[in-house]
């Protein structure tokens, strides 16, 4: 798979989803759903530092990159890797900006239904509709830590499946499973919650000169 693909599917693979609570008899299902939403709930924004890497079918390591993230509960969303291959993805809610300061190249795109079963939801979505896109389990837990599965419902999501590992109440770790048999790890490090960001945060300003190519619907 080529790099800057990869790259570009972990970032829109990060940008919102939508999730809804069952009024039905709890199931095991219900129950991690609950517990899951509970913990995201706390988080209004976050963000962090991280290290991200990518194995194929086989387990052979096929790139690996550092990035930032910041995200906060209103639906908004920044997300950068730095070299060798660089890229930034941004949205601020209503549309998303993915740009690629190498090919001076930027794509803006409306944040459309598909945005509805991505992994963004952690982050930067509405927590109390997580069960209308997502079944959710409770794979591991200890003391320390939980780990979550979560499976899209439709054919329709970027990934197969999602891991999501919190230690206490931090998300430490996202764990995306593709359907060509990717697997992509992002660990966070330097975590903050809650955090107030400057205004400027979710505002990208690309030089003169960017080939800006517009994909949006019309009006």
């Amino acid at each position: 798979m080529n790099k800057r693909i990869s790259l570009s599917f972990i970032g829109m693979a990060l940008l919102s989803i939508t999730f809804a609570l069952h009024a039905q008899e709890p199931t095991s299902s219900d129950i991690a759903l609950n517990q899951l939403v509970n913990k995201l709930k706390k988080i209004n924004t976050f963000s962090a530092n991280f290290i991200q890497y990518a194995v194929d079918q086989k387990g052979t390591r096929i790139q690996e990159s550092r990035g930032e993230l910041k995200a906060e509960r209103s639906g908004l969303f920044y997300w950068q890797t730095f070299e060798p291959l660089q890229q930034i993805v941004v949205s601020d809610g209503k549309e998303v900006t993915v740009y690629d300061p190498d090919l001076e190249q930027a794509t803006i795109q409306s944040v459309g239904q598909q945005a509805q079963t991505t992994p963004a939801i952690l982050f930067s979505g509405d927590t109390a509709k997580i069960g209308e896109s997502f079944n959710v389990e409770l794979k591991a837990e200890t003391k320390e830590s939980q780990q979550f599965l979560l499976t899209p419902r439709t054919g329709e999501s970027l990934f197969e499946r999602l891991l999501v590992r919190f230690v206490g109440d931090t998300v430490q770790e996202l764990r995306i499973y593709d359907a060509l048999g990717q697997e992509s790890t992002m660990s966070f490090i330097d975590t903050k919650v809650n955090q107030a960001f400057n205004a400027k945060t979710f505002k990208l300003k690309l030089p003169k000169g960017t080939d800006i190519i517009r994909d949006l619907p019309v009006k």
